[in-house]
């Protein structure tokens, strides 16, 4: 899936590319997710690791963030952690509380 793809499908969240390589692609292998709760604007965010290395992040909503996510295609046991992780961020936004993703 392609940047723009997730752009035009998702057009409730923010994206910002990190990277310097303007024809991002998901990457198969080597990717994870950091996972962020941002109180003070009322949102989450997601920045996709490739390599160790940011790629692209998704601020919005974290129920959007997690259609978004779901519809990556990453393996069960990795969504079902994103999943759960996201709904940490989202009770530390209600709340105006600290997050740390475990």
């Amino acid at each position: 899936m392609k940047l723009e793809e997730l752009k035009e499908q998702y057009p409730d969240l923010t994206f910002e590319e990190i990277g310097p390589n303007d024809a991002w692609e998901e990457d198969k292998a080597g990717y994870c997710f950091v996972i962020e709760a941002l109180p003070h604007r009322k949102c989450g965010r997601v920045t996709v690791m490739v390599d160790d290395l940011p790629r692209v992040a998704f601020t919005g909503d974290t129920v959007g963030l997690r259609k978004m996510l779901i519809n990556w295609g990453i393996n069960r046991d990795h969504l079902a952690y994103v999943a759960y992780e996201l709904g940490r961020a989202e009770m530390s936004v209600r709340d105006d509380k600290t997050f740390l993703q475990e």
